[in-house]
């Protein structure tokens, strides 16, 4: 009796495997049917990368710090492949049929506002004619703009860089929040439980407000896109960002994004891939653009 009932059990977990299987695959086939309808539609591939701390030091060297030499070599890659980069006001203009996309675009970011970006990054994107978006966290700007102090190492962007770094044409600045980047008090953007929504919509609206009007008042342009601290934001977390006028917003989560005419919503939640050191240029773009690991 018990073989039997042994049997019987794995003819079951067999049968329910396959039944996962075939289900995994039927969603996969509808999801790539999706993809392929929204393509037909217009839609357009874009791979956004994520880097963060550029520095010559090898000791240093992470998944979150890159070399210049290694951001050198992906920016010759992707230039090599036929990738040309857009800003944000360019996918905001396309979905808001404004403007087009050129055929592969990609999408460079760097967030926090390390001091280091403008040191190592600034000058091989201009020396490329190449842009990107560099999400600042307002409380340090505020801190290095009255401090004056610029460390490779240690520093972050001050208010008259990024003004420097805006005229340029090179960067965008986006908002990564004013002092939500401090996960000793809560992960990012996500709501405590303790928390009612009014509360947390108050504090979510105070601490973006306040990093815009910052901006705002140093001469910048208030940012169109936020770039969720530790990729970490709540059901509410959208909506209230929409309301406040945002155009599209940044995740940790890594994928490629469809971006549509006329889908405003397509800008929202994009996925992002995090370049760490350690993995060889080839290797990193063959997992983060579509296509080349085929």
């Amino acid at each position: 009796m018990e073989r039997t009932g042994m049997g019987k059990l794995v003819m079951q977990m067999a049968v329910t495997i396959a039944l996962l299987g075939g289900i995994c695959a039927w969603n996969l086939h509808r999801a790539d049917e999706r993809v392929a309808a929204m393509l037909e539609q217009g839609g357009v591939q874009l791979p956004v990368i994520m880097y963060h701390s550029i520095l010559k030091d090898e000791a240093r060297a992470g998944s979150y710090v890159l070399s210049p030499a290694a951001l050198e070599a992906d920016l010759d890659y992707l230039q090599h492949n036929g990738y040309e980069t857009v800003t944000i006001s360019e996918l905001v203009d396309f979905v808001d049929g404004k403007g087009d996309l050129p055929a592969k675009p990609v999408l460079i970011t760097f967030d926090d506002g390390f001091y280091n970006n403008y040191l190592y990054a600034y000058p091989l994107l201009a020396e490329r004619d190449m842009q990107a978006v560099v999400s600042v966290i307002g409380e340090q700007t505020a801190l290095y703009t009255e401090s004056g102090q610029e460390n490779a190492y240690w520093s972050y962007l001050s208010a008259g860089r990024l003004v420097e770094m805006q005229e340029s044409g090179v960067f965008e600045i986006g908002n990564h929040s004013y002092d939500l980047h401090d996960d000793s008090v809560r992960k990012g953007c996500l709501k405590k439980r303790s928390e009612s929504v009014e509360e947390y919509r108050q504090m979510l609206t105070d601490d973006t407000h306040l990093s815009q009007t910052y901006l705002a008042e140093s001469g910048l342009t208030p940012p169109q896109c936020y770039a969720y601290p530790y990729g970490a934001y709540s059901d509410e977390t959208e909506d209230i960002l929409k309301e406040m006028g945002f155009r599209c917003t940044l995740t940790c989560e890594e994928r490629i994004n469809i971006i549509s005419p006329g889908d405003p919503d397509s800008l929202f939640l994009l996925g992002r891939y995090n370049r760490p050191s350690g993995m060889s240029t080839t290797t990193f773009f063959e997992k983060a653009l579509p296509g080349e690991g085929s």
